[in-house]
């Protein structure tokens, strides 16, 4: 998954993009002021637990529409999982023009980019970098996040 280069952890460390290798990874498009992102993402967090629970094969990269730097590190403190982020700025900006995924006030800054889905989206990708699954919270939300959303995917041994 070349096109995530230059990750951070949770606590605003490098992260070596290297760790995704072999897992299927999904990307959180999300944004603390989103009031539908903050009610799923403590059950998007749950999901990340119990997909990891014997092996860490799944991962989570959070894709921020906040409007700040600090209001992106403050939203991961407060609600997220022990997962990756992509830094705020221009990479942020090019995977929601990639895929399509961000918040309604965010089109006027890409007119030419097609918007898939407002936020919050979850794009999961497979280790190949293909796309498994375009409305993950979707699916987080209908299967009330155990096994019968993880367990469709083809995960690594």
């Amino acid at each position: 998954m070349s096109f995530l280069s230059g990750l951070e952890t949770k606590a605003g460390a490098s992260a070596n993009a290297d760790a995704l290798k072999g897992k299927v990874v999904a990307l959180y498009f999300s944004a603390h002021w989103c009031p539908p992102c903050r009610f799923f993402t403590p059950k998007l967090a749950a999901a990340y637990e119990m997909a990891n629970e014997d092996a860490h094969r799944f991962e989570v990269i959070f894709v921020s529409s906040d409007d700040t730097a600090a209001e992106q590190a403050q939203y991961m403190k407060e609600m997220h999982g022990d997962w990756l982020r992509v830094p705020f700025g221009d990479a942020c900006s090019a995977l929601k023009q990639k895929y399509g995924c961000f918040g309604r006030k965010e089109q006027p800054r890409w007119p030419s980019a097609a918007r898939r889905n407002g936020i919050p989206a979850l794009v999961v990708i497979g280790p190949d970098g293909s796309e498994l699954e375009f409305d993950g919270v979707g699916s987080i939300s209908k299967a009330g996040v155990p096994d019968p959303w993880y367990a469709k995917f083809a995960w690594p041994s």
